[in-house]
C-alpha cells in the first residue's frame, strides 16, 4: 500500500511539473479608427484597441501606410509610421487608447493602419487592420483637371488633335505637367511642366498653339495624354486614350 502511494505521488509531481506549451495567439481588436472614416488633421488619430492573450503580451506594434493604388500620384508624398513599445505588467488584457499627431503637413489620401501583438511565448498575433482616410484640415480639395484631346478614339496618318481646357484649384496649385506618347511611357511625343503657377490656373486654351499631328515617328499602338497636377496636399493624374493607325 505504502509502495502504491509513492508511486501515486511520483506521478503527480511528475506530470504537474511539466509546462504546458501555449502556441495560442494574441487576438488584437481594432476599435478606432473605423473602417473607411474620414480623419482631420486638426483631430489628429485617436487609435482605440483591444489586445488579449492566456499567458500574458509583452508588446504591440502599430503601422500606418498611405496605399498606393489609391492616391494617383500623391502616393509618394503620404505618410507612414512604424511604432513598436511594450505592454506593461505582462497583461492578459491590455486597453490601447493612443492619440497619434498629424501634422500640417500630412497629404489627403488613403491610409492603411496594421495593429499586431507578441506574447510571453513569443506567439505574434493576426494582424488587425482598418483602412480609413485622411484629410488635411487646410485643404482637403485636390486639384480639379477639366481637359480634353483627341475627338476619336482612334487617329490615322495626318490627323491629330491640340490640346484645351484648365487645371484649377482652390486654394494652392503650384505644379502641373503633360505628358503624349505612349501608354506605357516607353516613346514621348511631348512633355511639358508647369512649375510656375499664377491665380491656381493653367489655361491650356491660351497657352498652347500646338497641333499635335500622327507623321512617320509616330509607331502603330496604344498612346494617351497624361496630366498631373499638384497642390500642396495632393496629386492627382487624368489620362486621355487614344490609338494610332495606319
Amino acid at each position: 500500500m505504502k509502495q502504491t502511494l509513492q508511486l501515486l505521488l511520483f506521478c503527480i509531481l511528475l506530470f504537474g511539473c511539466q509546462e504546458i506549451d501555449d502556441n495560442e495567439r494574441p487576438e488584437v481588436i481594432i476599435e478606432s479608427p473605423l473602417q473607411g472614416e474620414i480623419i482631420t488633421t486638426d483631430s489628429n488619430l485617436r487609435l482605440a484597441a483591444t489586445l488579449t492573450d492566456n499567458s500574458g503580451l509583452i508588446q504591440y506594434k502599430i503601422t500606418i501606410n498611405g496605399i498606393d493604388s489609391l492616391n494617383d500620384v500623391g502616393a509618394d508624398s503620404t505618410f507612414s509610421i512604424i511604432y513598436i513599445d511594450g505592454v506593461p505588467d505582462k497583461a492578459e488584457t491590455f486597453y490601447l487608447d493612443q492619440l497619434i499627431e498629424l501634422s500640417d503637413t500630412t497629404f489627403n489620401g488613403y491610409y492603411e493602419l496594421t495593429l499586431s501583438a507578441v506574447d510571453v511565448e513569443g506567439n505574434e498575433s493576426i494582424r488587425d487592420t482598418v483602412l480609413f482616410q485622411i484629410k488635411n484640415s487646410i485643404d482637403s480639395e485636390p486639384p480639379i483637371i477639366d481637359t480634353g484631346g483627341p475627338t476619336a478614339d482612334t487617329l490615322g496618318f495626318g490627323q491629330g488633335f491640340v490640346l484645351s481646357g484648365t487645371v484649377t484649384d482652390s486654394q494652392s496649385l503650384i505644379f502641373s505637367d503633360i505628358f503624349i506618347g505612349r501608354s506605357n511611357f516607353s516613346d514621348t511625343i511631348r512633355f511639358v511642366t508647369f512649375p510656375w503657377v499664377g491665380n491656381n490656373v493653367i489655361d491650356y486654351d491660351s497657352q498652347f498653339s500646338w497641333y499635335h499631328q500622327v507623321d512617320s515617328t509616330w509607331s502603330q499602338g496604344k498612346y494617351h495624354i497624361y496630366y498631373t497636377a499638384w497642390d500642396n496636399y495632393s496629386g492627382v493624374s487624368k489620362s486621355i486614350p487614344f490609338y494610332v493607325k495606319y
